[in-house]
């Protein structure tokens, strides 16, 4: 009887209806918009959503796709900023290009691709591993676009094969993917988590031997140096310190601001979101539209 009563004062249904509408613009704000964006006879899965500041958009290894992001993505979003996350081609959902090309020019214009077809102008781009030579690419190419780059854990070297080194790592992966990718990938996760370890392992198992192969293959034309050095806007490197090497991307470039995180194995973004969000944070404050 008492809660009939309450139903029908005014007041409570007014203060009702004001949180379901807050409630609705929230949701309205993080929900995700999945994006098909035509590429060579096939599709490049972007997932796009939020709104407000600058957007951020975000670049995968080889072997992942878009979910590695997935926490940054609902953090971003949550806080007020557009966050968008693509499947590079023949990887997660994006369809592979039907003339073979995954070069990093290649995938450096699938980026392009699908930031104009989600009308973005610009934005700050961040590339994890294999990712971070495919935005480094970008960044030499775009640099009018890109308010600002973020490397995690990124490539900084290029691969250091013979065409004969080249033919035998092949081989090996087209008899024994996993097996392969799994010695390939077990220092590097380490440090992780069991959880983040099969997810990685989960993605890579999932990814075509010869995306893979070629996304592997077209590091040994990935001249880092001329790449990175070719976009001077703003730069940060976020490093997993427990992996750090000479070859690692904060010691061959050094003048690039570094935030190292402990306790993290290669995809750091998985294995210590919040951080990594705190000091992609700190950096989306200093850069201006």
């Amino acid at each position: 009887m008492l809660l009939r009563k309450r139903l029908k004062d005014p007041n409570l249904m007014r203060m009702v209806g004001c949180v379901a509408l807050i409630v609705a613009a929230c949701a309205c704000a993080v929900a995700r918009h999945p994006v098909a964006v035509p590429l060579d006879g096939g599709s490049l899965y972007v997932d796009d959503g939020g709104k407000g500041a600058l957007p951020i958009v975000f670049i995968h290894g080889n072997g992942g796709s878009s979910a590695v992001w997935q926490a940054q993505l609902t953090h971003f979003r949550s806080s007020g900023r557009r966050a968008i996350a693509l499947d590079l081609p023949g990887f997660g959902r994006s369809t592979a290009p039907s003339n073979g090309d995954l070069s990093l020019v290649a995938m450096s214009a699938a980026i392009d691709r699908a930031v104009n077809a989600v009308h973005v102008d610009r934005f700050v781009l961040a590339g994890h591993s294999y990712g971070g030579a495919v935005v480094a690419t970008y960044a030499a190419e775009h640099p009018q676009r890109v308010a600002g780059v973020v490397y995690v854990d990124a490539a900084a070297s290029t691969l250091p094969l013979t065409k004969e080194q080249g033919d035998q790592v092949a081989a090996a992966l087209r008899a024994d993917k996993m097996g392969v990718i799994g010695s390939l990938f077990a220092p590097m996760l380490k440090p992780s988590t069991e959880q983040v370890r099969q997810e990685v392992l989960a993605s890579a198992e999932k990814t075509a031997t010869d995306v893979f192969l070629a996304a592997l293959m077209s590091l040994k034309s990935y001249n880092p140096k001329t790449l990175i050095n070719a976009y001077r806007g703003p730069r940060l490197a976020i490093a997993a310190a427990d992996l750090e090497t000479p070859l690692s991307l904060q010691l061959q470039f050094p003048e690039i601001p570094v935030v190292k995180i402990a306790g993290a194995g290669h995809w750091l973004m998985l294995d210590k979101p919040e951080e990594v969000n705190a000091a992609l944070d700190k950096f989306l404050t200093t850069i201006g539209r």
